[in-house]
């Protein structure tokens, strides 16, 4: 009989007793899937199925809200758009919504289900996945329960660079210099979740 424990070292953990899969972290894209059914208040949520490197779990990415608009129903500028774009300028897709905020491909033809054209044409394989993005993974504490929180990822990914990682590491010192990202200090009594969803709410920063 072996005297040493077995641990394997992706269930290792932090000094501070957080898992060591949180931070900024190589990620590979497993799959897209629409959840924006589920939610009234969501003209899009895509759930992106991230594989973490060196982990054997799936985390999600949701890149999800509500359009803002012109008094004659055309879409405008802003958060919802802007994370769409962080998405599909990372992965490489050339379309988006029109106007009215249908989908379409870079000649304008319509696409039916944009989830599986971003999996069929913007993922990797999982039997070898290729890790090409950075993600930041963190422990948000809930809006509706302080005393919980869960992990999420930033709906921001980059390239797997050293720019990349230069990228994301300055935009998320931003957006915490300006308190717009409820991050668990690993000091309070929150709980983590492990729900799957989350604290899944609308969002109105422009982050």
């Amino acid at each position: 009989m072996s005297d040493t424990r077995f641990r394997p070292t992706d269930l290792e953990a932090t000094k501070d007793g957080g898992s060591r899969f949180l931070g900024f972290l190589p990620v590979a894209i497993m799959g897209y899937e629409n959840k924006s059914h589920l939610y009234s208040w969501a003209d899009v949520f895509i759930s992106v199925t991230l594989q973490i490197d060196g982990s054997q779990y799936a985390t999600e990415m949701k890149v999800a809200g509500s359009y803002d608009k012109e008094a004659n129903g055309n879409i405008k500028s802003c958060t919802l758009l802007k994370r769409l774009y962080w998405l599909f300028d990372v992965v490489g897709f050339e379309g988006g919504p029109d106007v009215q905020g249908n989908w379409v491909d870079k000649d304008g033809n319509e696409i039916k289900d944009l989830c599986k054209h971003l999996e069929d044409n913007h993922s990797t394989n999982p039997l070898v996945p290729k890790f090409e993005y950075y993600a930041y993974v963190y422990k948000e504490v809930s809006k509706k329960d302080p005393s919980k929180s869960y992990t999420t990822v930033y709906p921001k990914l980059t390239p797997n660079t050293a720019a990349g990682m230069k990228d994301l590491e300055g935009y998320i010192a931003f957006i915490k210099s300006k308190g717009l990202i409820r991050e668990w200090d690993g000091k309070s009594s929150t709980k983590p979740v492990s729900n799957g969803e989350g604290d899944v709410n609308s969002t109105s920063n422009t982050f």
